[in-house]
């Protein structure tokens, strides 16, 4: 049997993105740019198709808002998730009176292409002959707290290891035990008798947390990063990678319910 300890610390996919979303990552979030506080963009994620609100201003400095239905057009040469559609101004009644949709009218002002990783993106979009491009990330209110007990399943796939044997994909049910802080994460993994404890730094990105430290297991020590961790109320997913004195490169994934 491959060596449970070495394999069970280290992290995800092989690919950049995980299927959380069935597609691919979550792109749903607040969106903004840190250094224009004021505007942003709110995200809404369904499959293949990424739903754009923009909250921004006219030319009379007034708030004004833009919508766009993107599609998922591929990935781009870094690997990043490309979305991209026609943007929209939309006009209705005033909120004081009763609204009546046949009041509304929808207009296309220009294209718009969303360029996406976990936690960082460009939006590119014209409207009415006016070209923008910025930097955004997603936009982080509150850390979440992970603090507590679990029980799920880490499946990984190793390679580059000192055994051969250890090589290949493999699953490994676990009780885990995890404690945060909006900068420290503690998590150690207990399953087929093997206890293995991780110790690294916290990060919050919007509705996505990440972890970078080390870890060891019996006769067992690497490094690890975490990413895509999305918590709620039933448990937590999360993809990684890493390595160790027993394998160079590892990758994959878990899921855990809260006890």
């Amino acid at each position: 049997m491959k060596k449970y300890a070495a394999c069970l610390v280290s992290l995800w996919l092989c690919s950049p993105f995980a299927w959380a979303n069935t597609f691919t990552t979550d792109l749903t979030d607040l969106w903004w740019n840190a250094n224009e506080s004021g505007w942003g963009v709110t995200v809404t994620h369904q499959r293949e198709v990424v739903f754009l609100a923009l909250f921004v201003y006219g030319t009379d400095n007034r708030p004004t808002f833009y919508t766009g239905q993107t599609s998922y057009t591929g990935q781009s040469s870094t690997g990043a998730l490309v979305f991209s559609g026609q943007m929209y101004q939309t006009s209705g009644p005033w909120l004081g009176t009763f609204f009546n949709p046949n009041s509304v009218t929808i207009r296309p002002v220009g294209n718009v292409t969303f360029t996406a990783f976990v936690d960082s993106a460009t939006l590119t979009y014209s409207i009415d002959g006016t070209f923008v491009t910025k930097a955004l990330t997603r936009q982080t209110f509150r850390n979440n707290d992970l603090t507590g007990s679990y029980a799920g399943v880490f499946r990984q796939t190793s390679s580059g290891c000192s055994n051969p044997a250890n090589n290949g994909t493999l699953e490994n049910v676990v009780g885990v035990s995890i404690t945060n802080s909006t900068t420290t994460f503690a998590m150690t993994t207990n399953g087929n008798g093997s206890v293995c404890n991780y110790v690294g730094n916290y990060r919050q990105a919007g509705r996505m947390g990440s972890s970078t430290g080390t870890y060891t297991c019996p006769g067992i020590s690497g490094s690890y990063d975490m990413i895509e961790m999305e918590a709620n109320p039933s448990g937590i997913t999360a993809r990684f990678s890493g390595n160790d004195n027993s394998c160079s490169q590892i990758t994959g994934r878990f899921a855990v319910v809260a006890r």
